[in-house]
């Protein structure tokens, strides 16, 4: 056979593909939503970046515009003063003129009559009179009625570029007509020029005034970009697009990329005034734009790449740990907690890869401890894990490179071993089960662990069947052998294939078994051995079932497949219901009744309505309460010890009285016994069987009934076949006894006729003396 390869759990390979496909489309999902981000900062950077040139280029113009407006009502309100009797009365005008100029508005003032001459009062000069305006633009187009300014030009007095306003002058004293002459103010275009300038992107932008056709009219002082102006020349050499030429010429707002002489490109936005045709026009360099894009394009980049590492790092270390765990999570998953060797999965798992087991040279091996229940009740659960721990340690440091070993549950483990070789199999088998009981028998124990085991060796046939339903079918023989001494090895044959396939016929049928009320109540009768004479005190109520298809079918059957299904607590209600109308049956026909135990499932007992269901039965057939007893087996202890003391106490509060059940088979300790309200103690015969023949079991079942009587409960043998025990058993201290030396499970008119009413007198004498069953 070839050598044994452990099945170390990991995740499989299926399941690192898939994750790792699972991250990869994360990431590419991931790169593919930073790069849209990436785009979409980068529109929105030159989107921000335009915005504000229009924000400012919408200020500015409003600005100037306030600006120009308000030169202009200086001179309408300067204008009031002038009439059709003073305009030509130079001194008076000249006077005036001179305060108009001294408010700091303009630095000359003048007033010019419809025929062009003019008087005028400079800050540098003084008065100037007798001059003649009549060819100026801005005298042309007041006289017409209309608010003007002029484009810079230089002054012919003082050199100096600069802007006139001229608003016309009305005759204030004579509504309506036309204008009588024009008011002229005139400002350095230098002093304009600061206010519109605007320092824009690090000194790289620029705000100027132009024209309708492009030409520049003020600038700030940051109006060469580069070194060259904007529209120095007019934009027709300036390569301003055609689309910029028409709304400028149709006063429109607007922006386009103006392309140099020398190749560069700008980025122009402008805004109309308000004033003549004229435009606030902001200007930035491209490559400034371009580069103030970039850098937030390159920080963004900076930043995706840094979100990209910083979740693929994560992502690496979640599936480092996720692999870990999964490793982990598998590996307990397949380990018993206890022993720490495998379970029954991993051994499941571990047998179903090598075809090579099922040639015939390996059979299953399936250990059960005689006696371990005791053991665990006397010395507690921590020695009894202890014991485990040290089998599991044994078992395994025996195997060989291609065996197997499991801890099943409580005292049975599971092997898988060569077995070619019978007769050295079953030496090999019989030293290992010496070694057990040689590492569990304490020095001060006068209670031994026996250890057996059932062989099966394993054909082709089961390379295709469940090796958890063979171990479990394994059990039953191996539950036989308990009751026969000296048989260590029990074989796993036909007839015990046969047995299991029955379990699977029963399992089929039940559920119509059930609704068809396929089964009965039979009574096995109980006595009290106290007195002089057995008097028979109750009887334990059981479900027989005599299936039409499959026969007569034991307890033994049908039990235990009922329990795994969960069945079992359809048995539960249905025998409670018969046995409260054989109690009512009874009570109406005079007869006094002894109790009827009735057994509660693991299932039934942790149900949140059972003391509802088991009132309602009782109440039902108006049977008295402390007719009913209900057994509760000793292994429901470990499973919630709380739960259960909650429901015996409250079931008790109610008038029942509560049995546990095969006590020495299952789990429970000593420490537990005088927490839990049980009435009743039942001994199982596998608990005195054998000790009632051996010197150190008979010391210790005495020393378990005294402390029993100790604390108070009534002790029942249930399993007695011979005189000899209940003799043995009523010197012991054992009140009360159930088995065939008494009597057999019977029908409940047989139990009628041939247990109570024969029982009737003896009944009454009970009661007379004051003792209660």
């Amino acid at each position: 056979m070839p050598a044994r390869e452990d099945i170390e759990p990991r995740p499989s390979r299926k399941s690192n593909i898939k994750t790792a496909l699972v991250c990869g489309a994360g990431l590419f999902v991931i790169v593919i939503v930073l790069v849209v981000y990436v785009n979409i900062i980068s529109r929105e950077t030159e989107s921000s970046l335009n915005l504000f040139m229009e924000e400012v280029a919408d200020v500015e113009s409003a600005n100037a515009r306030a600006i120009f407006e308000g030169e202009f009502n200086i001179l309408h309100g300067a204008s009031a003063f002038i009439t059709q009797e003073n305009i030509g009365n130079e001194a008076a005008l000249l006077e005036r003129l001179r305060e108009v100029v001294d408010s700091g508005s303009f630095s000359r003032v003048g007033v010019v009559d419809l025929e062009g001459h003019g008087v005028a009062y400079d800050q540098s000069l003084g008065n100037l009179t007798s001059r003649d305006y009549i060819d100026q633009d801005f005298v042309r187009k007041s006289k017409g009625g209309a608010d003007y300014v002029s484009a810079p030009y230089e002054d012919e007095l003082t050199g100096v570029q600069s802007l006139a306003f001229s608003v016309p002058v009305y005759d204030i004293k004579h509504e309506g007509g036309d204008p009588i002459g024009v008011l002229v103010g005139v400002t350095s275009a230098e002093s304009f020029a600061n206010i519109i300038d605007v320092s824009l992107f690090a000194g790289r932008g620029s705000v100027s005034i132009i024209d309708s056709s492009g030409n520049v009219l003020l600038r700030s002082a940051a109006a060469e970009v580069d070194g060259v102006d904007v529209f120095s020349a007019g934009y027709d050499k300036a390569g301003l697009p055609d689309e910029a030429k028409e709304s400028l010429a149709k006063g429109e707002s607007g922006s386009a990329t103006v392309i140099r002489p020398n190749g560069t490109t700008l980025f122009t936005i402008y805004r109309p005034i308000g004033i003549n045709d004229w435009f606030i026009d902001v200007v930035v360099p491209s490559d400034y734009l371009e580069a103030q894009n970039h850098t937030v394009l390159v920080a963004s980049m900076v930043m995706a790449l840094f979100v990209v590492g910083v979740v693929s790092l994560l992502m690496y270390l979640i599936l480092r740990v996720r692999h870990r765990s999964e490793g982990a999570l598998a590996r307990a998953a397949l380990t018993d907690r206890l022993t720490g060797i495998d379970n029954e999965l991993a051994f499941m798992r571990k047998s179903a890869v090598r075809p090579e087991y099922y040639e015939g040279g390996c059979s299953l091996v399936l250990f059960n401890l005689v006696g371990f229940s005791l053991f665990n009740t006397i010395y507690g659960f921590d020695a009894g894990s202890a014991c485990l721990r040290n089998i599991a340690h044994l078992l395994k440091s025996d195997l060989r490179r291609h065996e197997l070993v499991a801890h099943l549950t409580g005292d049975r483990f599971a092997m898988l071993v060569e077995t070619s070789d019978a007769r050295r199999a079953d030496a090999r088998l019989v030293e290992l089960m010496n070694r057990i009981e040689a590492a569990t028998r304490a020095d001060d124990s006068q209670y031994r662990i026996v250890s057996q085991c059932c062989v099966y060796r394993l054909e082709r046939a089961d390379f295709e069947r469940d090796i958890n339903l063979i171990l479990q079918d394994m059990a039953v023989p191996l539950k036989r052998a308990q009751s026969h001494a000296g048989s260590r090895i029990v074989r796993y044959d036909e007839c015990d294939v046969a047995a299991a396939t029955r379990a699977r016929q029963i399992e089929s049928i039940m559920s119509t078994a059930l609704s068809e009320k396929e089964f009965l109540a039979f009574f096995q009768p109980q006595y009290d051995i106290s007195g002089d004479v057995p008097v028979l005190c109750g009887a334990e109520a059981l479900a027989r079932w005599n299936s039409p298809i499959l026969g007569l079918v034991t307890p033994d059957e049908f039990i235990p497949v009922f329990e795994r299904n969960g069945s079992i607590s359809q048995i539960d209600h249905y025998i409670l219901e018969h046995a409260c109308v054989r109690l009512r049956q009874w009570l109406d026909d005079g007869l006094r009744c002894v109790p009827l135990s009735v057994n509660l499932s693991r299932r039934n007992l942790f149900s949140a309505d059972l003391i509802e269901q088991i009132e309602h039965v009782v109440d039902k057939h108006r049977v008295p309460h402390e007719l009913i007893k209900l057994e509760l087996a000793e292994g429901i202890v470990a499973e919630n010890e709380r739960q259960l003391i909650s429901t015996a106490e409250k079931l008790r509060a109610r008038g029942f009285k509560i049995v546990m059940d095969d006590f020495g088979t299952g789990y429970s300790s000593f420490p537990a016994l005088k927490d839990i309200p049980f009435d009743t103690i039942k001994l199982d015969r596998s608990f005195f069987g054998e000790s009632i023949a051996d010197k150190r079991g008979r010391a210790t079942l005495m020393s378990v009934i005294a402390l029993l009587e100790q604390l108070g409960f009534k002790i029942l043998a249930e399993g007695v076949e011979t005189a000899r025990e209940v003799f043995q058993l009523k010197e012991w201290g054992c009140q009360t006894i159930q088995g065939y030396v008494f009597g057999r499970p019977v029908e409940g008119t047989v139990f009628e006729q041939e247990c109570l009413r024969p029982a009737q007198n003896d009944l009454i004498s009970a009661q007379l003396d004051g003792r209660s069953f």
